[in-house]
C-alpha cells in the first residue's frame, strides 16, 4: 500500500528544492544586470512555478488527509495539522506578493520574503517527518540504552578480572574468566553487526522504494561514458583496419614505397608509431579509469560502512583483542603483560560508552525538537479553530436575547459541537505532555484549557453567549498563544545552541533535556495565577449582579480552588525538581 505521507514529505522537499535555486539566482543577481527583461521574466516565470507548485500541494495534503481519514486517523491528523499550520503561515499569500515583487524588479524585498518562505517550509516538513521520525528515534534510544547496559556489564567484568590478576589469581582461573569476558565482547560485537545489517537492509529497501534520481543521473552518465569509449574503441580499430587492408593490397599489387616516403611495413616507421601510441595510450587510459572507478568504489564502500556502523562498535573490537592477547600473556604465566592489556581493554571499553552515550544524547536532542514542533504545530491549530469558535460567539452574542430565533439556537449547538472537537485535540496533547513528564506548569496550563473548554461548549449548548461565556473563550485565546510562543522560544534556544555547536562536551551518562527549560515553567506558573486572580475579581462582579445565577457563580468558584490547588502542587513540584 502507498504511504500517503511519504508522497506528501516528497512533494514538500522537491518544493523546497525549487526553492532554494530560485532564492541563490535573486541573491547572485547584479543590480545593473536585473533590468534586462529576459533574466527579470526567468525570475517570475520560476516563482509563478513554485506557487501553483505549492498550491497543488496544500490541496493534496487536504485530500489525502480526507481520504486517511477512516483508515489512519493518526496521520490524517498529522496532515490536517500541516494543512492548518501552512494556512496559518499564509504561504501561498507570500508567493503572490514574493512574484509580485520580482515582477517590480524589487529583488532585495524578495530575498527576504524568499528566506522567511524556505524557514517556513522546513517547519512544515519537520512536522511531516515528526510522526515516523519520532517512533524509529524512540527505537533507535532503546537499542544504544540496551548496548549501553551490555558495555557496562563488560567493563565490570573486565574490571573484575583486572583485580583478580593483580591478587596474584591462579592463572588457569584467571585465563578462564577472560576467555568468557572475550567472549562476552564478541557476543556483543556480533550483537551489534546484526542490528546494523537489519538498518541497512531496512534504509536499502526503502531507498529502493522511493527510488534515487541521483543514482540514476550518475548510472546515465556512467553508461553514456561507457558507450563512448566503446565506440571510440571501434572507431580505431575501424581506423587501423583500414590501414593494415591497403598496405596488404599494395604489396600484392607489387606497389613499391615511394621516394621520400617510408614504408610502413618497416619497424619505427612514423605510419606506425601513431597507431601503436594511439593503442597504447587507450589502454593506458582504460586501465587509469578503472583503477579509478575501483578506488571510488571503495572509498564508497568504506564511507558507508563507517556510516552505518554504530558508534563504539570499534573500540569493543579493539577491546576484544587486546583481551585476546591478555590471553596468551596468562598461558605465558606474565601477569604484569596480562595486566596491560586489561586496561587497555578497559579504557576501549570506556571509549566505546563515550561514544554510545554521545549518540543518545543526540537522539535525546533530536526527539526533544521533533516534540516541540509536533506540540506547536498541534496547538497552532487548536487555536485557529478557538478563535473560530470565538468569533461565532461574539456574531451570536451581539444579537439581544429576545430576539434570537431557533437558527441562533442552532448555531450556539453547532458552536458547542465545535468546542467539543477542540477539547479531544487538547487531550491529545495533554497525553503527549504527559508521556514526556518534565513538564509541569505547560501540562497544568492545558488541563485548565481543557476544563475552560469544556465549560464553553455545556454554555455554548445551553445557547449561555453572554460575557462570561466569551471571557473565557479569550482567556483560552491567551492562553494557547502564550503556550505556543513558550514553544516556539524553545526551539529558537535549541536552533542557537546548534550553531554554537556546544564547547564543553558532556561528561557521564546523558541525562534527559527538559522539554520547556525552568524560567519558561515558572512565567507559565505566574500566567495561570494571573488568569486565576482575573476569573476571581470576573466572578466577584457577577455575583454582585441582581440577576446573578448563584449556583452557576457557586460552580466556577469551586472549579477556581481546585485550580488553584493544583498551581500550588505545580509549584511545589518545581520547586523540588521531582519532575526530573
Amino acid at each position: 500500500m502507498l504511504n500517503r505521507p511519504r508522497v506528501a514529505v516528497l512533494l514538500i522537499a522537491l518544493t523546497v528544492g525549487l526553492l532554494c535555486p530560485n532564492l541563490g539566482s535573486a541573491q547572485n543577481q547584479d543590480p545593473k544586470a536585473s533590468n534586462a527583461n529576459g533574466q527579470d521574466r526567468n525570475l517570475t516565470d520560476k516563482q509563478e512555478a513554485i506557487s501553483q507548485q505549492f498550491k497543488r500541494f496544500e490541496s493534496t495534503l487536504h485530500d489525502l488527509g480526507e481520504y486517511m481519514k477512516k483508515t489512519d486517523p493518526a496521520r490524517a491528523d498529522l496532515l490536517f495539522r500541516a494543512f492548518g499550520q501552512s494556512k496559518q503561515n499564509q504561504m501561498t499569500v507570500e508567493m503572490q506578493q514574493v512574484l509580485q515583487m520580482l515582477q517590480k524588479g524589487q529583488l532585495g524585498d524578495a530575498v527576504e520574503r524568499q528566506e522567511n518562505l524556505v524557514k517556513n517550509m522546513q517547519t512544515l516538513l519537520a512536522l511531516l517527518q515528526s510522526e515516523d521520525r519520532m517512533s524509529e528515534v524512540e527505537k533507535e534510544k532503546k537499542r544504544i540504552q540496551d548496548l549501553l547496559k551490555d558495555v557496562n556489564r563488560l567493563i565490570g567484568q573486565e574490571r573484575d578480572v583486572r583485580a583478580a590478576t593483580e591478587r596474584g589469581g591462579n592463572p588457569a582461573d584467571l585465563k578462564k574468566k577472560q576467555k568468557q569476558t572475550a567472549q562476552n565482547a564478541d557476543k556483543l560485537i556480533d550483537k551489534i553487526d546484526q542490528q546494523d545489517a537489519e538498518k541497512n537492509d531496512s534504509q536499502k529497501l526503502e531507498k529502493d522504494q522511493q527510488g534515487d534520481p541521483t543514482d540514476k543521473k550518475a548510472d546515465n552518465k556512467s553508461d553514456k561514458k561507457a558507450d563512448d569509449e566503446q565506440q571510440e574503441q571501434k572507431s580505431q580499430n575501424g581506423n587501423s583496419e583500414s590501414k593494415s587492408e591497403k598496405s596488404k593490397d599494395s604489396k600484392s599489387k607489387g606497389e613499391t614505397p615511394q621516394q621520400g616516403k617510408s614504408d610502413p611495413s618497416q619497424k619505427g616507421s612514423p605510419e606506425q608509431k601513431p597507431s601503436q601510441q594511439g593503442q597504447q595510450s587507450q589502454q593506458q587510459k582504460s586501465q587509469q579509469q578503472g583503477q579509478q572507478s575501483q578506488s571510488q568504489e571503495g572509498k564508497n564502500q568504506q564511507s558507508q560502512k563507517q556510516e552505518q556502523q554504530t558508534p563504539g562498535r570499534e573500540q569493543i573490537e579493539q577491546a576484544r583483542k587486546e583481551m585476546e592477547k591478555a590471553i596468551e600473556e596468562l598461558e605465558k604465566k606474565q601477569k604484569e603483560a596480562a595486566s596491560k592489556h586489561q586496561d587497555e581493554a578497559i579504557q576501549k571499553l570506556a571509549e566505546a560508552k563515550e561514544k554510545l552515550e554521545e549518540m543518545l544524547r543526540q537522539l535525546r536532542e533530536e526527539e526533544r525538537e521533533l516534540m516541540l514542533a509536533a506540540m506547536e504545530a498541534r496547538l497552532q491549530k487548536i487555536l485557529a479553530q478557538q478563535k473560530r469558535v470565538y468569533a461565532g460567539t461574539l456574531s451570536i452574542g451581539q444579537v439581544p436575547e429576545k430576539e434570537r430565533t431557533s437558527r441562533h439556537t442552532a448555531r450556539a449547538v453547532q458552536l458547542s459541537r465545535e468546542e467539543s472537537l477542540i477539547r479531544l485535540e487538547i487531550e491529545k496533547a495533554i497525553l503527549l505532555i504527559k508521556d514526556e513528564g518534565s513538564s509541569v506548569a505547560f501540562s497544568e496550563a492545558l488541563s485548565q484549557v481543557q476544563e475552560d473548554v469544556q465549560t464553553v461548549a455545556y454554555r455554548l449548548n445551553r445557547t449561555q453567549v453572554g460575557e462570561l461565556t466569551q471571557e473565557i473563550e479569550k482567556d483560552i485565546v491567551s492562553a494557547l498563544e502564550e503556550m505556543i510562543e513558550a514553544l516556539q522560544k524553545e526551539m529558537e534556544k535549541s536552533e542557537e545552541e546548534k550553531k554554537q555547536q556546544q564547547q564543553q562536551q558532556q561528561q557521564g551518562s546523558p541525562q534527559d533535556k527538559a522539554l520547556i527549560d525552568m524560567l519558561a515553567e515558572i512565567k507559565m506558573l505566574r500566567s495561570l495565577q494571573f488568569r486565576v486572580n482575573k476569573r476571581t475579581r470576573r466572578i466577584e462582579k457577577l455575583a454582585l449582579e441582581n440577576n446573578s445565577n448563584q449556583a452557576d457563580i457557586f460552580e466556577q468558584l469551586q472549579q477556581l480552588s481546585n485550580r488553584q490547588t493544583r498551581i500550588q502542587s505545580a509549584t511545589y513540584i518545581l520547586a523540588t525538581g521531582k519532575n526530573k
